[in-house]
């Protein structure tokens, strides 16, 4: 993934990376540093199946510096959830060191008071924590775990708390399917209640067979009522969202018949090639 503001600067060293298929430095790098999960949500394999254990984090410190040596600017940390791993921020720590803006994503319910000040001291700048309704019953039937909601909640209001440690972005990651889109109208106001600086809506994939994703009249009713309400709230409230956002399976006719089929990117890349690996 690639920083275009970067890339603008160093144009012609891209379009020869393109031309003869050579490599082009991994500006931007996402490393899941674990594939298990202290949940069971209901649209994720994760905790369904297990595999090989993941490599030390001795090797993921030296991964990093080599990265930092390819010139990688921003490294992302995911899971499975990576705070299952409690080393997790000497590696933000270690690529800090390194000059990379480092960010994360995360469940938030093994997040206390110490972890989030260590994380934010290690030099966090940006933490997505996810959120699948503003009402407590339906985030847990989503997740699967009782008393994750309160959990989840206070984790987004202690990385804002602890933030005037550091440069810190939080935003809210809301997978929306057909259970769930009816609940949130109020989640921006959720989002400034807990001190959050964004949204991050996220169409649901039946990865798993559960028959989650949106129906043409789940889109058209979250289109009409849900999405308008959002865009609204969120922009009322200060809380970070752009109109596309709202929308995340498209507008017009053509759009949603691509949200439908999963094709999120509503016909994007059609007409602009991504030379992104």
């Amino acid at each position: 993934m690639y920083n275009l503001e970067q890339i603008a600067t160093e144009k012609d060293e891209m379009r020869e990376a393109v031309l003869h298929a050579r490599p082009y430095k991994p500006i931007y790098v996402k490393i899941k540093v674990n594939y298990g999960c202290n949940l069971k949500c209901e649209m994720c394999k994760h905790w369904r199946e297990t595999r090989e254990p993941p490599i030390s984090m001795d090797r993921f410190r030296e991964i990093i510096s080599e990265l930092a040596e390819l010139g990688c600017k921003k490294i992302h940390f995911s899971g499975g959830e990576p705070m299952l791993r409690p080393q997790l921020p000497d590696l933000v720590e270690h690529a800090t060191g390194l000059g990379m803006r480092v960010t994360l994503t995360t469940n938030g319910t093994l997040i206390d008071k110490v972890k989030a000040k260590r994380l934010i001291e290690a030099g966090l700048r940006g933490v997505n924590v996810s959120i699948d309704s503003p009402i407590r019953k339906m985030h847990e039937k989503i997740r699967g775990v009782e008393g994750s909601y309160k959990l989840t909640t206070h984790a987004v209001s202690l990385f804002r708390k602890y933030s005037h440690k550091g440069k810190l972005t939080v935003r809210i990651n809301t997978v929306v399917g057909r259970s769930n889109y009816q609940t949130l109208a109020t989640l921006p106001d959720l989002a400034h209640e807990l001190g959050a600086d964004g949204i991050n809506l996220i169409p649901v994939d039946d990865h798993c067979g559960e028959h989650l994703s949106m129906r043409k009249k789940d889109i058209e009713l979250f289109n009409a009522e849900i999405a308008p309400v959002i865009e609204r709230r969120a922009n009322e409230l200060g809380v970070n969202i752009s109109n596309d956002d709202a929308f995340p399976f498209g507008k017009d006719e053509t759009e949603v018949k691509l949200g439908r089929a999963g094709r999120y990117a509503l016909g994007y890349y059609n007409t602009r090639p991504c030379f992104a690996p």
